[in-house]
């Protein structure tokens, strides 16, 4: 028997950053909202004597190790599982601030954990960002490195979202040291102004009101390195977005849409910008 299941990913509304943490993370603030359903796993026990564990990945090429041999490796450690066969459908590029392993991670982490009453996997056990997909909300507020989920109870209207990965991508550890270096160690907001912004944006997105440039500490590093952004901020204004801004520590752009806007237009005219080598439209 297959089991078939949905990957989710995400885009980081606000993102903030309020310090270095004794650990060697970063001290986070940030606003999550899901994409829904944009990835996907077929995993197939396998209960035959010597097989071993099979992962097949298409559509995008995941170099290095997959996170979701540390989650096979972790349940190993703790439970007798069956060896796995995993096919994954890969349609985000890493390094696009998606969350798409992130989200991969917490799809296998939920299998398991369902399959397998004594054995129990913690997302932040995995990464960073796999609580969140672990949550069962649309949006949170999120703390610490990531681990600290806190799902909003009266959230805004989920939006339209267009999502606009270009040919460049970014390594969460690339971008964090660049970060560093650009901000000298001292960043703009601290722990309570970081969410005092935050309350403040929730407000105005439960009316649909124009918030323009989201707040992202990275992007003014990526914005020095890429001006290129600079038109598709512009491309998403003038296609009616109420929002727009960078996931993550990048390297995907997003505009935030009414639901009743038709975006049919806009694909053909994002087309144009050759450095864009994806576009997702999530409603």
């Amino acid at each position: 028997m297959s089991f078939f299941i949905r990957s989710n990913a995400k885009i980081n509304i606000s993102l903030r950053v309020v310090g270095k943490r004794t650990d060697g993370y970063h001290e986070l603030r940030s606003l999550f909202f899901l994409l829904s359903s944009m990835e996907s796993l077929t995993i197939t026990p396998q209960y035959d004597h010597n097989v071993n564990d099979l992962l097949e990945v298409s559509g995008e090429n995941v170099p290095g190790r997959n996170i979701l041999e540390d989650v096979i490796a972790l349940a190993r450690k703790r439970a007798d599982t069956p060896a796995l066969r995993i096919r994954l459908e890969k349609s985000i590029p890493p390094g696009s601030g998606m969350g798409g392993g992130s989200g991969n991670a917490a799809a296998l982490v939920y299998w398991i954990n369902s399959m397998w009453s004594d054995l129990t996997i913690r997302g932040e056990e995995i990464g960073s960002d796999v609580p969140f997909f672990l949550c069962g909300s649309s949006w949170a507020i999120v703390r610490g490195r990531g681990e600290k989920v806190f799902p909003l109870f009266s959230p805004p209207p989920s939006p339209k979202v267009l999502v606009a990965v270009p040919e460049w991508q970014t390594p969460t550890g690339e971008a964090y040291s660049l970060l560093d270096t650009f901000r000298g160690g001292e960043y703009p907001l601290s722990e309570k102004g970081a969410e005092a912004e935050i309350d403040s944006l929730i407000a105005r997105l439960r009316d649909e009101k124009n918030v323009g440039l989201l707040p992202n500490d990275f992007a003014p590093v990526l914005l020095k390195a890429h001006p290129e952004y600079e038109r598709v901020f512009d491309f998403f204004k003038a296609s009616g977005a109420f929002g727009w801004g960078i996931t993550g520590s990048g390297s995907a752009a997003f505009g935030l849409f009414s639901k009743s806007m038709n975006l049919s237009d806009s694909f053909r005219e994002m087309s144009g910008l050759k450095w864009i080598r994806k576009i997702f439209c999530v409603e």
